[in-house]
């Protein structure tokens, strides 16, 4: 009996040793499996089986600016504005602005002030402030503002009306008009001239074709300037320098659109300002309009005999010469930036593996609604960009679900290039840069194991699994050496 309960014991002691053995082997497999962070094999391959835990971040490698200069007026930048690592997305803006600021220049100029001395600019302007004293004081405004813009301007004046042939004077000759003051660059003695215009005899008729004339005699020779006549009158002309006075049509108005396109073909441009022509005064003798017999003349604002025609009332006569007529003076450069065309391409991992959307629509312009497949791109057209002006516009790339896991810890560029093309003042500039913006996919492990126990589980090769064997073979001797020598006892 004793014999076959030492069998059983000895067997039992076996067993206990090789689970003990065993143990340690089976946990330290299992610890390797889940505690190696570098296991792309692993982790990667299987993500979704629940073997490995795991959190897929985004980040910004390098936050570079994409910026390409547009010529010398403008310039464009792409940027990231916005990063949201957990949505694993970025935001990016692209702006163009247009650098310069509105610029005017006045060329050397000749300017010859041609005004109106007929009765009619004696008649009530305001108050008792005539026509002609309200025109008197625009053009010394306007006086002011040609010498600050510009002290190198030289400025003439002459009066025109009529000499009074029932007084014996000649009239219907060039002696209709006088000459107040030569080209000159001096402000006061301009302004000492135009104000003289209020003391002239006053005239019965006007002679628009002398005063012209008169001014055009007095132009310098000299090249590389601009040359104006700035004619001021109220009334349609009824003289001319052949003789012919007091009629309203006929050879008078051929004579005058005559000058007109002579002084314009010999490049002096006329500026005109016909004052308070309200187009239902009818004059007699030929029984039309005074403002249809001015448009025979001098044509419509639309589609005038001179370079620049304005008809005015009289409550418009500071406004048009003090400024109206200053402008057509100003030569503005120009500045502006036409066509312009700026195409965004996107690499093919960018176009596979992340989601596309604008979240800021273009300020300015349009813009392709999606990517185009055909070359990866998104085109943005602005079709003019003054100065001063900034275009915006924002779209975001987002992370894919399905996302190709060989794209991991891989360096992208968000585009591989920048075209622009613009057009200013009949030039066209072109423009492209590859800087861009560079983002990473990121795979972090995050261990959790629930089935681990809260202490340590000894490991193979571990001291400790050493220890414990050693320990429950000692006492295993001792059972059997017990069993030993009670046997010996137990049979004497």
């Amino acid at each position: 009996m004793l014999k076959k309960c030492t069998k059983r014991f000895l067997a039992m002691i076996i067993a206990f040793l090789f689970i003990i053995t065993m143990t340690p082997n089976v946990f330290a497999t299992n610890d390797l499996v889940l505690n190696t962070p570098g296991n792309t094999n692993t982790a990667l391959n299987d993500t979704n089986s629940g073997s490995v835990i795991g959190n897929t971040t985004l980040e910004v490698v390098e936050d570079n600016v994409c910026n390409i200069p547009i010529g010398d007026l403008g310039s464009f930048e792409k940027k990231i504005t916005d990063f949201d690592a957990n949505e694993k997305s970025v935001t990016l803006t692209l702006s163009v602005t247009n650098l310069k600021d509105i610029e005017e220049t006045q060329k050397d100029a000749e300017i010859f002030l041609v005004v109106d001395n007929s009765s009619s600019m004696t008649e009530d302007y305001v108050g008792e402030e005539t026509r002609k004293q309200a025109v008197i004081d625009s053009a010394n405004s306007l006086v002011d503002k040609l010498f600050e813009s510009n002290p190198n301007t030289q400025i003439g004046v002459v009066g025109f009306s009529s000499k009074d042939s029932a007084k014996g004077e000649t009239e219907g000759t060039i002696e209709d008009a006088s000459l107040e003051s030569t080209l000159s660059s001096s402000v006061d003695e301009v302004k000492t001239a135009i104000s003289n215009l209020s003391n002239l005899e006053v005239g019965p008729r006007t002679n628009i074709e002398a005063g012209l004339t008169l001014a055009q005699d007095n132009f310098s020779s000299k090249e590389n300037v601009n040359r104006y006549v700035i004619l001021l009158t109220d009334g349609v002309p009824n003289n001319d320098t052949n003789g012919t006075f007091g009629k309203y049509s006929g050879t008078v108005a051929t004579r005058t659109k005559s000058k007109l396109e002579e002084l314009e073909n010999s490049d002096i441009k006329v500026i005109a300002a016909m004052i308070n022509l309200n187009g239902e005064d009818v004059e007699p003798t030929t029984e039309r309009t005074y403002a249809e017999l001015a448009q025979e003349i001098f044509g419509t604002e639309e589609n005038s005999t001179t370079s620049k025609y304005f008809y005015i009332p009289d409550s418009e006569i500071e406004d048009t010469i003090v400024n109206d007529i200053f402008n057509s003076l100003v030569t503005k450069v120009d500045n502006t930036l036409s066509n312009i065309t700026i195409t965004d391409y996107f690499p093919q991992e960018i176009i596979d593996n992340f989601n596309f959307e604008y979240v800021a629509s273009p300020n300015i312009g349009t813009v392709s609604q999606s990517i185009n497949t055909e070359n990866n791109s998104i085109t943005w057209n602005i079709e003019l960009l003054s100065e001063g002006e900034t275009a915006t516009l924002s779209y975001k790339l987002t992370l894919k679900d399905d996302y190709d896991k060989n794209i991991i810890d891989q360096i992208l560029k968000t585009n591989t290039k920048v075209d622009i093309t613009a057009d200013n003042n009949g030039e066209t500039l072109t423009e492209t840069s590859d800087v861009s913006p560079t983002i990473r996919v990121r795979y972090q492990n995050n261990i959790v194991d629930n089935t681990v126990a809260v202490k340590p589980i000894p490991q193979t090769g571990d001291s400790s699994s050493l220890w414990f064997i050693a320990i429950v073979m000692f006492l295993v001797l001792i059972v059997i050496g017990r069993i030993i020598y009670l046997k010996k006892y137990s049979n004497k």
